[in-house]
């Protein structure tokens, strides 16, 4: 409120001086620079955790349905029929999306491979959805990804090919997926249908509350363990989850000693990393208590590498050698190769074989 001075006149407030005004202005702007940075770390915060959650079940993922025998024994046993006959299956190929489009970009555990349809090529777009909520946007997310693997048809001078959707889902609940037409007004006449972008996908839903999607006759032992591994994760009750897992690694044990190591390793680092109460020393206690303490034994004796040998193994004179042999260090690099290939983290490389950063890059 404005005062008045001793000749009657009102007095005017006193202005702030010019270096006053910047001072304070500038202290404003710290504190709104400062609000904006701590929630661009909030949300990056949170998305990093969102992604370190999905992470094991990508991975997971991409280590079995990346390997051409799972991925073929899977669409063997669940394709429809007519579409089963149609495809060799001896042509499938993996395909790095940077070598369409550097404008392709797949969700982390999204696959894409090619093969030959009869006489014509065509492309397998492999998507995993892990979700504990129903993803409106995953049919729009994969006809981007058709138009930009089209795009990349048309500009080689060459006939667009076929492209096969199959999208595969897990998780604790049951996901009905839509398929693009879905999301159609249920009044549009049909006589525009066949001039909408309309595509139908493959859809399979191995959730828990879906468990009867596995079929438990004419799978593939390593197909079974896998899908089995990642419905059996969300057995609500831990005592249940025991004796899922206590099976797995019964089956697991079956297998020659190259290819055991190979499949308890990754479904150890899975169910360790994803459920919830079982790190990995407990998921391995149960692998022991399974009967396969001589499984733990020759993962940790090919994986940990400890610098150890005993003289009796291979005819070697006791105490003859300590420390890793060429041998050893050549079967080490095989198993650091087998993990890459499967997408594990470097870190784990590490662990696993004891193999430098720089060692496992080089691979």
């Amino acid at each position: 409120m404005e005062k008045e001075n001793a000749n009657g006149k009102l007095k005017k407030p006193k202005n702030l001086s010019d270096k006053e005004t910047k001072i304070s202005s500038k202290t404003a702007q710290a504190e709104t620079n400062a609000a904006v940075r701590a929630e661009k770390k909030r949300k990056a915060l949170k998305s990093e955790k969102k992604q370190e959650l999905s992470k094991p079940h990508d991975l997971f993922f991409k280590a079995n349905m990346g390997q051409k025998e799972i991925l073929t024994d899977f669409l063997q046993s669940y394709l429809p029929e007519e579409l089963d006959k149609k495809i060799e299956y001896s042509s499938l190929i993996p395909v790095e999306p940077k070598t369409i489009s550097a404008t392709l970009k797949l969700g982390e555990a999204d696959l894409l491979f090619c093969f030959q349809l009869r006489d014509m090529s065509a492309y397998l777009l492999l998507l995993m959805e892990h979700k504990s909520y129903e993803d409106k946007y995953t049919p729009i997310q994969i006809l981007r990804y058709i138009s930009e693997i089209w795009h990349h048809d048309l500009s080689q001078n060459q006939k667009i090919s076929p492209i096969l959707p199959l999208v595969f889902h897990q998780g604790k609940k049951r996901w009905q997926y839509p398929q693009l037409k879905d999301y159609l007004p249920k009044e549009l006449p049909a006589v525009l249908l066949p001039y909408l972008p309309l595509y139908q996908a493959l859809y399979y839903d191995f959730s828990w509350e879906n468990a009867g999607e596995l079929k438990d006759h004419d799978l593939g032992a390593e197909l079974y363990i896998y899908l089995k591994t990642i419905i059996s994760v969300y057995e609500p009750e831990q005592a249940g989850f025991k004796e899922q897992a206590l099976e797995l690694f019964r089956m697991i044990s079956q297998f020659e000693m190259d290819t055991l190591v190979e499949i308890a390793t990754k479904t150890i680092t899975y169910l360790g990393a994803s459920r919830k109460g079982f790190s990995e020393e407990k998921i391995i206690e149960l692998v022991k208590e399974s009967g396969g303490e001589k499984t733990m034994e020759s993962i940790f004796d090919r994986v940990e590498q400890r610098g150890e040998r005993r003289g009796e193994r291979r005819g070697e004179r006791r105490g003859e050698l300590r420390g890793i042999t060429i041998g050893e260090q050549r079967e080490k690099l095989a198993f650091a190769v087998k993990l890459k290939r499967d997408c594990f983290p470097i870190e784990k490389i590490m662990e696993y074989t004891g193999l430098s950063r720089e060692e496992i890059m080089e691979l």
